[in-house]
């Protein structure tokens, strides 16, 4: 906090980082609910806020002084998200090391801290914020939260001792309580925002897989049609169902059948690229869009879904098979189709796909003994 005529240096070399980790830090500012609080404003790490700043250099002209700061302090520096006057390396990186933060007193007390000459006081006549910084006066005024945490200050410094009228402190007071009031909303709205992604998450998802759900499946697929629409670009809609699902989960329970969506789920998670869209529609049901794919990709990507399951049914120590029937539609710009006629058109080679599937095993049961395991269970 330069607020003498020479600029200082930052306290950045090896022997200058290992003093300031050296500072004995009083637990009070490590503690746990404390810093979650500060982390919640979004405020630290070099934030800026345009109220704050406008509240800092509001101080400036009311109390007559060359700087003001919003200084909130965590465990390891103090961050300064609004200020006004602050010069040097302080100035540039909006934070000091705990070495050179007057600050932290304020936080400790959870009280004023009023400095009329930082060379007179025991408290911080050797802090780097006087010894480096050049501040003399300072007057700080706790930033106090609704739920009780004492953020920070907001503080007027001087490169001159002043003697603080009751009058100036009282403005700082006033001040600080509207800075307070904005750091809270801050917060609150970002803690709003958070929330509102989690619920979205939470309505698009399938709580199982995690995969996209049947919603969360439309909202992606009409914005990729709408790209698909301007550029072109074709893709597929390829229908998935769990073969034998129903025999899994009335032979082994429940919970094999909830394993065996999970280990497809992350089967398809892991073949399809990041343009692509994998969705679990609910029970046995999944659907893929991929994107920028035509009519010639159609063989090769039936092709590459049952070996990629058949490769995870030839591991080692593998208990139950996993297959699906798999049907395949495409959107081309020559015939362009709604999302709900390819999925028909999906559903209605899978059936296909699926009846032939059905047929085979048919024939491979009438091949296979009582004492045989059931071919869909065990390699």
């Amino acid at each position: 906090m330069s607020a003498s005529a020479s600029t200082p240096s930052v306290p950045h070399t090896s022997e200058e980082q290992d003093a300031a980790r050296d500072v004995w830090i009083d637990p009070r500012l490590s503690a746990p609910a404390r810093l979650a609080a500060l982390r919640a404003t979004g405020l630290l790490d070099g934030a800026t806020n345009a109220v704050l700043d406008r509240l800092t250099r509001l101080v400036t002209r009311l109390l007559g002084v060359p700087i003001a700061l919003v200084s909130l302090v965590d465990d390891q520096k103090q961050h300064f998200p609004g200020l006004a006057g602050l010069g040097g390396w302080a100035g540039e990186q909006r934070s000091t090391p705990m070495s050179h933060s007057f600050c932290q007193h304020v936080v400790t007390s959870e009280s004023m801290l009023i400095i009329t000459d930082a060379s007179t006081n025991p408290l911080v006549s050797e802090n780097g914020a006087h010894t480096e910084l050049g501040v003399v006066a300072y007057a700080g005024v706790p930033l106090l939260s609704g739920d009780g945490h004492t953020y920070g200050a907001l503080c007027a410094i001087d490169s001159v001792p002043v003697t603080w009228t009751d009058e100036q402190l009282a403005i700082l007071e006033d001040l600080a309580s509207a800075a307070m009031s904005e750091i809270e909303l801050r917060a609150t709205v970002r803690s709003l925002l958070k929330a509102q992604v989690k619920l979205q998450a939470l309505v698009s998802r399938d709580e199982l897989t995690t995969l996209l759900n049947r919603r969360g499946f439309a909202d992606q697929a009409n914005r990729h049609l709408a790209l698909a629409e301007r550029t072109n670009a074709p893709f597929l809609m390829v229908a998935l169902d769990l073969d034998e699902f129903k025999t899994i989960n009335d032979t082994l329970g429940h919970d094999a059948g909830d394993e065996a969506l999970i280990e497809m789920a992350t089967l398809l998670s892991s073949t399809c690229r990041t343009s692509d869209i994998v969705a679990r529609l609910g029970g046995d049901e999944f659907v893929l869009l991929l994107a920028n794919s035509g009519v010639d990709e159609m063989p090769r990507v039936r092709d590459r879904l049952h070996e990629v399951m058949e490769r995870r049914n030839q591991q080692v120590g593998i208990a139950r098979r996993i297959s699906a029937s798999v049907g395949i539609a495409v959107w081309t710009p020559k015939d362009p189709k709604s999302l709900a006629m390819l999925q028909r058109l999906a559903d209605d080679a899978l059936y296909d796909d699926k009846r032939a599937r059905r047929e085979l095993r048919a024939k491979d049961r009438e091949s296979v003994t009582p004492s045989d395991p059931l071919p869909f269970l065990t390699n």
